[in-house]
């Protein structure tokens, strides 16, 4: 089960039941995100650019994976693609292999029973009726740990090395505690559960369907994902799940799986739109060493720039596009509209597709986005310092030179010397190659 704090997801991760038959050429990795799992041939692909460029949709890398988002045109776009013979599996597939796993049964627990536990760290047993943990008491009676629960029910044992999970099971005439992976256990604890009611608010406008996360605690990690593949967040609604209210029924058949029944409330959320396009941030209210990233790259591609308050105009070899910027989680490009997450700016592998779509649009030219993306990247927290750190250790034994000016910027010098400083005199500790960084900063101070 997904914890309400744990945002980041595989979305393939669970489609290991969904490709049993053979893998499809593409997959809805989000919805209306398309990403290809599976080689096209050739001729496939022509048809499909063609498609794509009909659509006027511009396919990206994701993850080192041909993704393409087509949100207004998926129904035209799918219906398109059994044309050309381009298979794929969608959220609805995915939905109804979910249907098949899981089927809204209740399995009733036994009676509570003493049974010998191996330490006295925390237990908590697993409440059906509330969905909850609830705290085990512990006795300590000649040297044996005892705690009494119900028979057939799951436990849970936390301590230093994290959490374990278990079963009460009756063999012959004791019980015992099987061991069990937390995938397993989230399972059983969905039969052992009762029925219960989860509610959804619309907004003002009544377009979009929010869920408060808090409500979703203790599903199995397979419904979870599926819930955050179809759905997004909306980061003026804290930990909620936000839906289009055409997605209601995908979403009310994956709960019923497991014995939520999902109801309209009576409250609304409080916002006059969730269409983020319509909310793009102002250029001064971004982190001017973020933004200053993607302005240096793009002009290194020899694309040209004109900034306007709420968004930038980038021009190249194929015309110009319009860049604005949105608190929300993904980056999407239209046309000759690109909104770029600003989320998406502080990581490096994200900022990198952003640049890629950037280019391909525009025809500019073919930077090494690793290389500029290290060199120019600023050194704001510390995954910042990582990320630059690893980055010039890892061109170090190929190109020292290059090494040297990833991190040889004065400011960004200073703060990984602050640091390597502390590595030295064990005050904290690192996985990163200390001893080329040490190659790295000493050849710096030489020249």
């Amino acid at each position: 089960m997904k914890s309400p704090n744990n945002d980041a997801i595989d979305p393939l991760e669970f489609c290991d039941l969904c490709f049993q038959r053979g893998m499809p050429n593409l997959c809805e990795t989000y919805k209306n995100t398309f990403t290809k799992i599976s080689p096209i041939h050739f001729s496939q692909q022509a048809k499909l650019d063609r498609l794509l460029n009909t659509l006027q949709v511009m396919p990206r890398m994701v993850n080192r994976r041909w993704t393409c988002s087509v949100d207004a045109t998926r129904k035209e776009f799918l219906d398109s693609l059994w044309g050309i013979g381009v298979s794929v599996h969608t959220l609805d597939d995915h939905l109804k292999v979910l249907t098949r796993l899981y089927k809204p049964e209740i399995r009733r627990l036994g009676e509570p029973e003493n049974v010998d536990l191996p330490n006295q760290d925390s237990w908590e047993e697993f409440n059906p009726k509330t969905r909850a943990w609830t705290q085990v008491t512990v006795h300590n009676k000649n040297k044996k740990f005892i705690a009494k629960v119900r028979l057939g029910n799951v436990l849970k044992c936390t301590d230093m090395e994290g959490t374990s999970y278990y079963r009460t099971n009756k063999n012959a005439d004791s019980i015992t505690l099987v061991p069990m992976e937390k995938r397993a256990a989230y399972n059983i604890m969905c039969t052992i559960a009762e029925p219960t009611i989860v509610y959804w608010k619309p907004n003002v406008l009544g377009k979009y369907a929010f869920i408060d996360i808090k409500e979703l605690n203790n599903i199995p990690d397979e419904i979870f994902s599926f819930l955050q593949r179809l759905g997004r967040k909306d980061k003026r609604v804290d930990n909620s799940l936000m839906f289009e209210n055409e997605d209601l029924d995908l979403v009310r058949d994956a709960l019923s799986c497991i014995k939520i029944n999902l109801e309209k409330s009576s409250d609304t959320v409080n916002i006059e739109s969730t269409n983020e396009s319509n909310l793009p941030v102002t250029i001064k209210n971004i982190v001017n060493e973020r933004l200053q990233v993607l302005l240096d790259i793009i002009k290194e591609m020899g694309g040209t720039i004109s900034s306007q308050e709420d968004h930038i105009v980038v021009s190249g070899k194929r015309g110009s596009v319009k860049i604005t910027f949105v608190d929300d989680d993904k980056s999407m490009q239209d046309g000759n509209i690109i909104q770029i997450s600003i989320s998406a700016l502080e990581d490096s592998s994200r900022f990198s597709e952003v640049l890629s779509m950037i280019r391909k649009r525009l025809g500019l030219l073919d930077v090494s986005l690793d290389v500029s993306l290290a060199q120019h990247w600023p050194i704001l927290n510390d995954e910042d310092l990582q990320y630059v750190i690893q980055s010039a250790i890892s061109w170090y034994s190929s190109n020292p030179i290059l090494a040297g000016k990833i991190i040889g910027e004065s400011k960004k010098l200073d703060k990984i010397k602050a640091w390597y400083t502390k590595i030295k005199e064990g005050k904290i500790r690192s996985t990163l190659d200390t001893i080329t960084l040490g190659k790295i900063i000493k050849r710096l101070e030489s020249n």
